[in-house]
């Protein structure tokens, strides 16, 4: 599970920023029902705070340590440092597999790695594996007769995993389990091709009924999809699906782009929420309610949050403009985000005095009346 993770020198970051998942034991027992880490996390802050930003950090690293090796060797890394100084970017990311506890550091400028180091805590936490620029300084964690020929944009994880090295298998699955509809650009608008995505629906229909289903549930008038296909031009098989309403006695059909935005939202977004859960990973999304009726919002949370529905404990990091969900949250799930003469910092709401945010009383209406920080100063 993701626990902690951070940056410093990343686009609106000067500082570090870290944001953190855990529940320590001043954590009420109500909260913490399902373990000492969240399963949902909120970020919320106002246009432009970094909110956006705190997402690219894990697209950026799930990214890096998976498909690093796939570029071209002197292929430059997406990522910006703090009003592009030369200073090198700073990541870190602390995660648990089973009983293990794995803290991945890297140093990295946009042409080259500068440092990455794995750390490992069963009882105490031990470096066991070192890379400095074009060398690995120190391993414990795998014992390999091949020399390994690293190249300066790509990372450890992803080299190890091309020279088929078992061990890092656990390592590399991880950061391969999150799906993220941010990259350095900023929110993807175009997350996944519809016509894609249906295709994918007729090879898996057990994603495709979950998708009905919620959609079904949220009550948009939907009550079936179905998916056809056509040749175009170039004689390549292209997929679509077909929404049909049910209005009284009467029945109709719609193409996906007669939709309502927020239908064709769910249509492609839930998908990925059935295979993180189904995986155990990470969904990352950012303005995870755009075009969505409030009173859905709940609903999406429930997909991870019921202990049922999410046996393997995937989690979702995400950030929204609804306030309304704040409560829903609370301030151990919270993470405010604020920016100052140019830089951006952020905290979660139990980092606050108690007398400020207290378990028994509404954090919403102390959001919006701005004694949290978080909003925009108009």
């Amino acid at each position: 599970m993701l626990m902690r993770f951070g940056a410093k020198n990343f686009f609106c970051f000067k500082d570090w920023v870290e944001i953190d998942l855990t529940f320590n034991s001043k954590v009420p027992d109500d909260v913490r029902t399902k373990g000492d880490v969240a399963e949902v996390l909120c970020l919320k802050g106002a246009n432009s705070s970094g909110k956006t930003n705190a997402l690219k950090i894990l697209s950026f690293i799930s990214s890096f340590a998976t498909k690093s090796f796939d570029r071209k060797p002197d292929e430059e890394l997406q990522l910006d440092s703090y009003f592009e100084n030369k200073d090198p970017v700073e990541f870190f990311v602390e995660f648990s597999i089973g009983t293990l506890i794995y803290t991945y550091e890297l140093v990295v400028t946009n042409s080259s790695v500068l440092s990455e180091k794995l750390y490992r805590k069963e009882k105490r936490k031990t470096l066991v594996l070192e890379r400095t620029e074009s060398e690995i300084v120190k391993n414990v964690l795998f014992d390999s007769k091949k020399e390994i020929t690293f190249r300066k944009n790509a990372s450890i994880i992803s080299t190890a995993r091309q020279y088929q090295i078992s061990e890092i298998d656990p390592i590399y699955h991880f950061f391969d389990s999150f799906v993220c509809n941010v990259n350095y650009s900023g929110h993807r608008h175009d997350f996944f091709d519809h016509s894609v995505l249906s295709e994918y629906y007729t090879k898996h229909p057990d994603v495709l009924e979950f998708v009905k289903a919620k959609i079904r549930e949220f009550d948009t008038g939907v009550v079936d999809i179905s998916i056809q296909s056509y040749d175009n031009e170039k004689s390549e098989k292209r997929f679509y699906p077909v929404f049909t309403h049910v209005n009284g006695d009467k029945t109709g059909s719609l193409l996906y782009y007669f939709e309502s935005s927020g239908t064709k939202s769910l249509y492609i977004h839930l998908a990925f929420y059935f295979l993180t859960i189904r995986n155990g990973g990470v969904l990352v999304l950012d303005e995870f309610d755009i075009n969505l009726h409030p009173d859905i919002l709940p609903k999406l949370l429930d997909i991870f949050e019921n202990v049922e529905s999410n046996p393997k404990r995937a989690q979702l990091v995400f950030s929204t403009h609804n306030s309304d969900i704040l409560d829903r949250m609370g301030k151990y799930r919270t993470v405010l985000f604020n920016k100052e003469d140019g830089a951006s910092y952020c905290y979660r709401l139990d980092e606050l005095p108690p007398e400020v945010v207290r378990n028994d009383r509404p954090i919403e209406p102390l959001y919006r009346s701005g004694r949290l920080g978080g909003v925009p100063k108009l």
